[in-house]
């Protein structure tokens, strides 16, 4: 991991912006290195806690863990309400303009909402469920209804993580998350299985992973307030609540969107084909994500220093940023395909027999995320400018296409027509997102880019 921490640190010395303003590099080096160092463990992490309960669970069993925490995504993602992307932007420029009092005012004002919000959806969500005659007694059911504890957990650690980048204190911020819940999970896990053996069921590993979200819940808020500068703590919060709520339902749209694009082929698949087509084309999914991991490392960093320079009219320097950035990202993201698709098959054995029936589905995933890597952190750079309402006019037109597709290709070529659906919705949305940022802020944010 040290190497690949050290490797990308280099390229991104290479390929960064050269300019007079040393502080801000240094911080985007730091931010990317630390960034991948953790996402990378984590993703290796989350590959061994996939492999293990595939093969505990089977793919039946793993279809419905899968399956119950596909909804609950979608539910988180409403249950935020957009506020996490929306305190990224607003905490950064507050801490630019020392404006404390606003910064604790929109953290106090935006988890009492969000608190409410997603206990109503969890309680919403079980009633749903009972009202559609799932079988109170099948561990379908009861895995749902565990899972959907979740949401409020989740929601909170959101708003907690986004104060965190919002302050650069990202690196640290991720800790909880990245690192120290799929630890939880698996020595969780672990223990349950070794006292119940082969009685273990999607239920009982739901179970782990909530207890676990409240572990690093706890101790995120600790990191937070370590974080906070004491005059936000001792200022008198003030608020702007109508300013807030205009920003950030946009937000809050394009997140729901964004789990629905995303989340569709699996929901889609586990309603029509049964929660084992579910189970697999999750393991495949995993795999095609992994080529732009490095992707979501920059973006992590990215965010709240695209909210400064752009606040500062630094155009050109933020041209630089985002091209240097999209280079790196393409770079990395070209081997990690061609391995992806080659050794194929060898990745979906590793989750056992049944699922290596997912290699066609993988190849065509693997061709989507690279064409999202080439096309740049796109869509941060519309929300952290405040254009998110075109990045909304682009999600909208790839979800409604990803669900006409999804129904249309599904009941004929299975989990190959998820991913062709999936695959061309990406494209799709990166097109138009790139046309957005040319006409409204005159920068091209590809890898293709010029470099100003």
């Amino acid at each position: 991991m040290n190497k690949g921490v050290q490797y990308l640190q280099d390229l991104w010395q290479t390929f960064l912006i050269k300019n007079n303003d040393s502080s801000l590099k240094q911080r985007l080096i730091r931010g990317v290195a630390g960034t991948f160092g953790l996402k990378l463990a984590a993703t290796g992490l989350n590959f061994l806690t996939g492999i293990l309960l595939a093969r505990l669970l089977g793919a039946s069993g793993f279809g419905v863990y899968t399956y119950a925490f596909a909804w609950t995504q979608l539910l988180i993602l409403a249950g935020t309400l957009g506020l996490d992307k929306l305190i990224v932007r607003e905490v950064a420029i507050y801490q630019t303009k020392s404006e404390w009092s606003l910064v604790r005012g929109l953290l106090q004002w935006a988890n009492q909402i969000v608190l409410i919000v997603s206990v109503v959806l969890a309680l919403g969500a079980i009633g749903v469920a009972w009202g559609l005659n799932m079988e109170a007694n099948s561990e379908q059911f009861w895995a749902f209804c565990v899972a959907m504890l979740l949401i409020p957990i989740a929601v909170l650690r959101n708003l907690r993580l986004s104060a965190m980048r919002g302050l650069h204190q990202i690196v640290i911020g991720l800790m909880p998350e990245l690192i120290l819940a799929p630890l939880l999970l698996l020595v969780l896990t672990g223990f349950t299985y070794l006292f119940l053996g082969d009685s273990l069921n999607a239920f009982w590993v739901v179970l782990m992973r909530v207890v676990a979200a409240l572990i690093t819940l706890a101790i995120g808020v600790k990191l937070l307030d370590l974080a906070l500068p004491n005059a936000a703590k001792e200022a008198t919060p003030k608020y702007q609540i109508k300013t807030w709520l205009s920003s950030a339902l946009p937000f809050m749209f394009l997140g729901s969107l964004y789990i629905i694009k995303s989340r569709t082929d699996i929901l889609m698949l586990g309603a029509i084909q049964g929660a084992e087509a579910a189970g697999i084309y999750f393991a495949v999914s995993r795999g095609a994500h992994l080529i732009n991991f490095i992707l979501g490392s920059v973006n992590t960093v990215l965010g709240p220093n695209i909210a400064n320079l752009y606040a500062e009219g630094k155009t050109k320097q933020l041209q630089r940023v985002m091209t240097k950035s999209a280079r790196v990202v393409l770079l990395i993201a070209l081997p990690i395909t061609a391995t992806m698709i080659g050794l194929g098959h060898w990745y979906l054995s590793l989750f056992g027999k049944d699922f290596s029936q997912g290699q066609q589905a993988l190849t065509i995933l693997c061709v989507g995320q690279l064409a999202h890597a080439s096309a740049g952190s796109v869509g941060l750079l519309l929300n952290m400018t405040g254009n998110e309402r075109f990045t909304f006019i682009s999600n909208v037109a790839g979800t409604g296409l990803n669900v006409i597709l999804n129904v249309l290709l599904i009941p004929r070529w299975g989990i190959e027509g998820a991913a062709l659906a999936t695959t061309s919705t990406t494209i799709l949305v990166n097109i138009i997102n790139t046309l957005w940022v040319r006409q409204k802020l005159g920068i091209d944010c590809t890898a293709l880019g010029k470099v100003i």
